[in-house]
């Protein structure tokens, strides 16, 4: 899964969860019982469910824009064997280790927190204990100091990114980002589906039809004075109102052939040598007949984005790769009975919702966004016992701090709590 460090940055931790207990009461989380140990440094039970709750709220809001939920999804199993709740939990763990070596490790690059930054968090956390109500607070199991601790380090991670990847190779030649740049039209042979779902494969006659129809596009093409700048997708639906065209850009770089595009297609592609190229012959993939032109052998714009996706991974590799090493000479140990009581089911539902504001009259520059989650907990207290393990594997985050958040900015935002 994605790790969600840049939805946890300072603005969003500061944001305000509402929450609604669809199961009553139940059992409330003890916040103050060290979950975690990074060397000498304790982590509170209430500071890793602040994290996981903000997590779990952001993916509530990702699935609903696509118009699905998370129900169900906490129990399904991946392929090595973990819940993805617990996979999601141990990645937030894993998170947290690291943002507390990015303290620990601050002064190697002479990283502080200003006295103004700190009043700005401290401001901030006392916005959010204020905008919510003890019960709220409560089933949170959060402290004012769990919240800054949190605004403290995803400000010494947004410092210490660029810092650690200062010295990353930003030179990448042309050969090993090279992008081309094809346009096609593809005439489909894929076997057809009846309205119960079965499928019929296409029979000789039909393919011959298909093939015939990508022939005409091809001829069409061929036909026009500027190869290169005919409208492919008009000259298909001439054809057939059904026909379309689509681009596509792929890596020159034999290295890095990560494109999804038919083989047969990548072949003749390849061996369009010039722009507005056209392919002499129908091409038959494994799935339809394509007719295909070479756009751009060189296409500047997809190349340059290739070249910063790649100075991008370079700095990613050498971030993950220094978190290891400090990982490794570090002591980390986690109380799984502790760590066991924070659970992500069905009936711990968090969601972000926008506040209605119509009613009030806000200045465009002081407006922030409101978030609302529901939350159903039932989990029991289980007696503590540490298990201290040292850390040798490796401690990838994918949390970049490069989004440079402002560490003091705070939504306005309210909470409340209900209980059905």
């Amino acid at each position: 899964m994605n790790k969600l460090g840049r939805v946890l940055a300072c603005t969003t931790l500061a944001a305000t969860l509402t929450m609604t207990s669809l199961t009553g009461c139940g059992s409330t989380l003890d916040g103050t019982k060290t979950v975690a140990t990074v060397g000498k440094e304790e982590i509170t039970a209430g500071t890793v469910n602040m994290m996981l709750r903000m997590t779990q709220a952001q993916m509530m809001s990702y699935y609903s824009m696509f118009g699905t939920s998370t129900t169900g999804m906490w129990e399904n199993k991946g392929d090595d064997g973990k819940t993805y709740a617990e996979s999601t939990k141990d990645d937030i763990m894993d998170q947290l280790h690291n943002l507390v070596l990015l303290e620990q490790h601050a002064k190697d690059y002479d990283v502080t927190i200003t006295d103004k930054e700190q009043k700005e968090l401290k401001a901030a956390a006392e916005k959010f204990m204020t905008d919510n109500d003890a019960e709220t607070i409560a089933k949170l199991a959060v402290t004012q100091s769990d919240i800054e601790k949190l605004l403290e380090l995803y400000s010494y991670q947004t410092k210490m990114y660029d810092l650690m990847t200062a010295d990353v190779d930003t030179n990448v030649e042309d050969k090993e980002a090279q992008q081309s740049k094809i346009t096609y039209c593809k005439v489909s042979t894929e076997a057809t589906k009846d309205d119960e779902g079965n499928s019929t494969e296409l029979t000789d006659e039909e393919k011959a039809a298909k093939k015939d129809q990508a022939q005409q596009v091809l001829d069409k093409i061929k036909a026009q004075e500027d190869i290169a700048g005919a409208d492919v997708d008009s000259l298909a639906k001439e054809v057939d109102e059904s026909l379309s065209s689509s681009t596509a850009t792929y890596s020159t770089n034999e290295d890095d052939e990560d494109s999804s595009l038919d083989a047969e297609v990548m072949k003749a592609a390849k061996e369009l040598t010039e722009d507005g190229q056209l392919a002499s012959d129908v091409i038959e993939g494994s799935d339809g007949y394509y007719v295909v032109r070479m756009d751009s052998v060189f296409d500047k714009d997809s190349t340059q984005t290739k070249k910063d996706s790649i100075v991008k991974e370079r700095k990613q590799k050498a971030y993950d790769k220094l978190l290891k090493k400090w990982a490794k000479k570090t002591k980390i140990s986690v109380n799984k009975k502790v760590w066991k009581t924070v659970t992500l089911t069905d009936e711990d539902v968090y969601s972000f919702k926008q506040a209605d504001t119509s009613s009030k009259t806000t200045d465009s520059t002081d407006s922030a966004e409101t978030t609302e989650a529901t939350e159903n907990t039932d989990s029991s207290e289980a007696e503590e016992s540490t298990e201290t393990t040292e850390n040798t594997e490796e401690s990838s985050d994918s949390t970049q701090a490069d989004e440079n958040t402002d560490a003091g900015e705070n939504a306005d935002t309210e909470a409340t709590e209900t209980a059905e």
